[in-house]
């Protein structure tokens, strides 16, 4: 029994050998096969993309190793992807999908990347994998049907639009996508009735009008295709459906103009609290950018936030003295706010830093011209009606210094003039000439009202015009 004991120890630790080996040989075995699989490295972004650089490295390191971290693997696919890195996000995304096979956003969002570049035979199977992980997800059917019709695969897509209409029985974009699938196959009065049924009780839903417009066309409808187009918003671009899982990608992004445009977008889409998320993250990311103080001033200035408006603006003018734009929106503010004190200093700045500038001249004659001093303002407007000859402001302001100074012939030919320049508009100058003419006695003021009748000018524009016209010559007006 002695003898045999050593004997049993060797084999238990060749035995034990042998598994540790194998296990270290697996281990070994996956380390190799993720260095392959592993995502590229992004390109670095420098000072185009703040903090991007650091943060993605910081991800990359945390999955190096076998096994990665998966939460780092995520974060490292949506900053690639948030910030324009498509080939290191689409293999992230791609790796993500065996690791959690049950999380839907991987291929949808590789999905969407495929498509981007018209591999549309690679997103469709992304696609159909999304919506069986989440079939409540209705982007992604719509994404879906609409690969399919690019694709020439009219059934399908035809398929995927009705699940959408079964779960969503009131779906705009899944109704102009049917409508779409009976144009290519002739069917007109089915196109008609499902973009009838998109337009019903809407008025901002443009490409469902443009296309609807067509469909009426082909069916010899004229009248009613002129009335479709009339209803057109928005040039008649068709708008794609709101995507939540690719719009949460966009709170990752370190790109400070992407976002200023994603948040301008959504202001336009009438989205204030994503426009407002979007930009302050963009503020956030580059304080130091002017444009996004002017864009935060407008948004806050839309809101009624004036004093708001106006501290976004001044730190705008403090980063970018010589950009006229934001002088004059901060002189707009100003205005508003009736501060004069302040008003005078802006303008004052604003013309040393840009002395070329017409506008910038322009409000500088006005505040002369507001404060009496006509020989100065007179100065500054003609410096803008000589360099921008198409304002017709400058033209009507700097004659009404004339007249106040008691230069009536310059103000009188400087409106002609203008009036010959603008003869497609001139009812705005012939209402200033008027006016002078009724106040001098001046004997042509028959003759520019008749000019001013025969503009056409808006409905009741005239009608003060015509009883002071009689009151002063005492006859009736033409």
């Amino acid at each position: 029994m002695k003898r045999l004991l050593p004997r049993l120890l060797l084999v238990l630790a060749v035995l034990c050998a042998g598994v540790a080996g194998t296990f270290g040989w697996q281990r070994y075995s996956a380390a190799r096969r993720w260095a392959k699989l592993r995502p590229p490295a992004p390109a670095t972004l420098g000072t185009t993309a703040p903090g991007f650089d650091a943060q993605v490295a910081a991800c990359a390191a945390k999955i190096q190793a076998w096994p990665p971290d998966q939460a780092a693997l995520a974060e490292f696919a949506n900053l690639c992807h948030a910030n324009g890195q498509l080939e290191s996000a689409a293999a992230a995304y791609d790796v993500l999908m065996q690791l959690q096979p049950t999380e839907a956003r991987w291929p949808h969002r590789l999905a969407v990347i495929v498509a981007g570049y018209g591999q549309l035979d690679q997103a469709i199977p992304l696609l159909q994998k999304t919506t069986q992980l989440a079939p409540d997800y209705i982007v992604a059917w719509l994404k879906l049907g609409d690969a399919y019709l690019k694709s020439n695969a009219v059934p399908e897509a035809s398929a995927a639009y009705d699940e959408v209409l079964r779960r969503e029985p009131d779906s705009r974009y899944a109704l102009i996508g049917l409508a779409r699938c009976d144009l290519l196959s002739e069917r007109l009065t089915a196109a008609r009735a499902h973009l009838q049924r998109a337009v019903a009780g809407v008025t901002d839903f443009a490409g469902a009008q443009s296309l609807l417009a067509v469909v009426f066309d082909r069916l010899g409808n004229t009248e009613a295709a002129a009335t479709a187009r009339s209803r057109v918003q928005r040039s008649g671009h068709y708008t794609e459906p709101t995507d939540p899982w690719m719009e949460e990608l966009m709170l990752q992004c370190h790109d400070p103009y992407v976002l200023l445009t994603a948040a301008s977008t959504a202001w336009v889409e009438e989205r204030a609290e994503r426009a407002f998320a979007l930009l302050e993250r963009a503020l956030t990311l580059a304080p130091g950018d002017a444009r996004l103080h002017r864009q935060m001033a407008k948004m806050l200035s839309a809101r009624g936030d004036l004093a708001g408006a106006r501290r976004h603006l001044e730190e705008g003018v403090a980063l970018a003295p010589t950009n006229d734009s934001i002088q004059l929106d901060l002189i707009g503010i100003l205005h508003q706010l009736n501060d004069t004190a302040a008003l005078q200093r802006v303008v004052a700045a604003g013309l040393a830093a840009n002395p070329e500038s017409p506008a910038m001249h322009f409000e500088a004659g006005m505040a002369a011209a507001a404060a009496g001093r006509l020989e100065e303002a007179a100065q500054h407007l003609e410096f803008t009606w000589r360099t921008s000859p198409d304002q017709i402001a400058a033209a009507i302001e700097l004659a009404n210094v004339y007249f106040r100074a008691g230069r009536g012939d310059d103000g009188v030919a400087l409106l002609q003039d203008a009036i010959t320049k603008f003869s497609h508009k001139p009812a705005p100058l012939l209402l200033v000439l008027i006016r002078h003419g009724i106040e001098t006695g001046d004997p042509r003021t028959r003759e520019w009202l008749q000019q001013a009748v025969a503009s056409d000018p808006p409905a009741g524009l005239l009608a003060d015009i015509r009883r002071d016209y009689q009151r002063r010559f005492g006859e009736p007006p033409p």
